[in-house]
């Protein structure tokens, strides 16, 4: 049996969240296999909750910089990291496995990034999000180094990405990273037993408790791409006894102020909405929400990888609202039913004031293009409305602002005569329990915990046999202008 592998998995900190929650999965998994890496998370916060602490080293440096009084260069942070790692590993780690380093975060990682590839460090760069899909803050903060804002993204043998979905693989192949150094890495999906050990009097009493004959759960936090004014829509369109519930409201105080009002608007109409349940009821744990419910709604316009189209089938429940085509396509591809997901909800133009509309758009655009010091296109405008204006001429509820989703809400609640011109139903297309099955099985066989171990680790010894080689740098403006296109502009996520 050849020696065990040693792995430095690094991320700013372990606070709850998609990419804490990924480790974790990724700790518990290798618990698994036959013969496992060993591991050592080095992190700049490691909260009490955090899994598996005896895995987890605190490195200060590593958090984000405006939490930090003063951010260490890029080679102080990597000799930290060296010696917190060799202590918890017993040696160098053949393997670095950095989540999110471009994100934007800390000030010193695009030096650090640069410093280790070019010292021939094995490296795995895990790419949730991204500093230029909607975050020109955090793209400044990548440039706010000169002698390192041109080498964010290296290329060379030893260093290998790996993104979440065929979209992203794409537009790290077109950036020009060697298909051999680029891998597709799907977050694991986990829940406990599909069908739960919840007891039908809890599930009765949580349904009660919220007046629900049939209830549509939205189990996310409240961010602005969530898009909640669609929620509420489908709250004013609702038939009796049906009633809309969220989960956790905003950490992000930027946002408290939209969801205060989307609260106002529903408590102002007496819409069949329940905000935060999960915190309003810290006795309801998640696994009971999730099976009180009859479907999961989604109505985000923007996710990373997905998991909100993967997660609800293993619960037994199936899932409705708005379709993603660049997310949900690699899920449809492996056979999984999405058909209970429309692509838009086509609201009458005579609704809108599109000149007001056009203004709005024209002043993002205009903020968005400039926040990354790009010249916008000519026809930029025309592009980013022609993308929320439908075949036949109305416009999507997605693609309005809270104001003007609210008066589209206001005229619903008001007039039986545009609700009955809104003929889409949500629940067309709900899935059966034969597909519902269908789908779960689908999802353990391709997303499995244990089929990710496998993969990561089999990836892992890939990267380490690589030989050092000298780096070159990506065109990290070629990757900005993938994502910095008109027609993916919308004022949700401004």
């Amino acid at each position: 049996m050849s020696t065990p592998l040693r792995v430095a998995i690094i991320h700013y900190h372990l606070k709850r969240g998609g990419v804490t929650r990924v480790i974790e999965s990724t700790l518990r998994g290798f618990k698994q296999l036959k013969q496992s890496p060993e591991c050592v998370v080095l992190s700049g916060e490691i909260p009490d909750d955090a899994g598996f602490p005896g895995a987890c080293v605190v490195v200060e440096g590593l958090h984000y910089s405006n939490t930090q009084t003063t951010t260490p260069s890029p080679a102080v942070l990597f000799e930290e990291l060296r010696r917190a790692a060799r202590a918890a590993l017993g040696g160098d780690p053949d393997i670095w496995h950095i989540h999110n380093h471009s994100l934007g975060k800390n000030t010193a990682l695009p030096g650090l990034i640069a410093m280790m590839a070019d010292a021939g460090e094995s490296l795995l760069l895990h790419m949730h999000d991204f500093a230029e899909d909607g975050r020109p803050e955090n793209y400044r903060l990548n440039q706010s180094d000169a002698a390192y804002s041109g080498r964010l993204y290296p290329a060379a043998p030893h260093v290998h990405y790996a993104v979440l979905n065929e979209r992203d693989r794409s537009i790290f192949k077109a950036t020009g990273v060697p298909t051999d150094q680029l891998h597709l890495l799907a977050n694991p999906v986990e829940t406990s037993d599909p069908h739960g050990n919840v007891p039908a009097a809890r599930i009765e009493h949580i349904r009660h408790t919220l007046g629900a004959k049939r209830l549509f759960l939205a189990p996310v936090r409240a961010v602005r791409r969530k898009n909640f004014g669609e929620i509420l829509l489908w709250a004013a369109l609702a038939p009796a006894g049906d009633v809309f519930a969220t989960t956790l409201g905003p950490t992000n105080q930027n946002y408290t102020a939209a969801y205060g009002r989307w609260k106002a608007v529903a408590k102002k109409h007496a819409l069949p909405v329940h905000f935060s349940i999960a915190e309003k009821h810290p006795d309801w744990d998640f696994e009971a929400i999730m099976q009180s419910a009859h479907a999961i709604l989604s109505t985000s316009i923007a996710e990373g990888f997905g998991l909100a189209f993967l997660e609800p089938w293993l619960f037994g429940k199936a899932i409705i609202g708005r379709n993603l085509p660049q997310i949900s396509d690699d899920f449809i591809a492996h056979g999984i039913d999405l058909g209970g997901l429309y692509p838009a909800i086509g609201i009458p133009s005579d609704w809108i004031d599109l000149e007001d509309l056009r203004g709005c758009v024209e002043s993002g655009l205009r903020n968005a293009y400039a926040a990354y010091e790009t010249t916008w296109p000519a026809d930029a405008v025309e592009r980013a409305m022609d993308a929320v204006r439908l075949p036949d001429g109305r416009i999507d509820f997605a693609g309005l602002n809270e104001a003007q989703q609210e008066a589209v809400i206001e005229r619903l609640v008001g007039d039986d005569a545009a609700r009955r011109s809104l003929t889409q139903n949500l629940t067309d297309g709900m899935a059966s329990e034969h597909q519902i099955q269908h789908n779960a099985a689908i999802i353990q066989e391709n997303y499995s915990l244990d089929h990710y171990a496998h993969h990561l680790n089999e990836l892992y010894r890939d990267i380490a046999e690589q030989p050092a080689h000298p780096v070159r740098s990506l065109d990290a403006k070629k990757l900005l202008s993938t994502f910095l296109k008109p027609e993916y502009f919308r004022l949700l996520r401004t």
